[in-house]
């Protein structure tokens, strides 16, 4: 099957050459991006992974949830998609207290259509030079998304790879 996409049309013939290029093009695109996406993750990783090591834990409690929509940025800004088709997702925003005594407040960095309910207790990591650059600490909201993005960069490339690999195969 996918020797075809190389070789012939889907009339039998030999694809002319500027298919096969094309094609070769294509993939070749495939395992750069996905090469791309795959830093680009082990960047953030490896930042996430100084960030934790230098970070402070506290207890925080939930204060009040912002809600926005997936695409776009607050409910009813100007210049935003306020379609139905929008679904909208809610960041906490969280207080503590940093070990020097003063409270801070932020905003979660990552929205959710099932956010933790205001009123409720969550850990928290902070910068102490900065306690304004804090997190809610869970392993998903350190770790998921940089891990989905490597994953998916891995698989891009594998593919691209394979691919390739079969393209050279059968023009030889």
């Amino acid at each position: 099957m996918i020797e075809s996409i190389f070789r012939t049309s889907s009339l039998g013939n030999t694809q002319p050459w500027i298919f096969r290029i094309a094609a070769r093009v294509i993939v070749i695109a495939m395992i750069v991006m996905g090469f791309g996406l795959s830093v680009g993750s082990g960047v953030v990783l490896w930042r996430t992974k100084s960030w934790v090591e230098t970070s402070v834990s506290a207890t925080g409690t939930v204060t009040a949830q912002s809600m926005s929509l997936q695409r776009g940025g607050p409910v009813g800004a100007p210049g935003r998609n306020t379609s139905a088709s929008s679904r909208p997702t809610r960041a906490e925003v969280v207080a503590f207290t940093a070990a020097d005594g003063t409270r801070v407040e932020f905003r979660s960095k990552i929205s959710s259509s099932d956010p933790f309910a205001v009123g409720a207790t969550v850990p928290v990591r902070y910068n102490p030079a900065d306690p304004s650059d804090a997190s809610i600490d869970t392993w998903f909201r350190l770790w998921g998304f940089p891990l989905i993005f490597m994953a998916v960069g891995v698989l891009e490339m594998c593919v691209g790879i394979i691919f390739l690999a079969v393209s050279r195969r059968v023009s030889a």
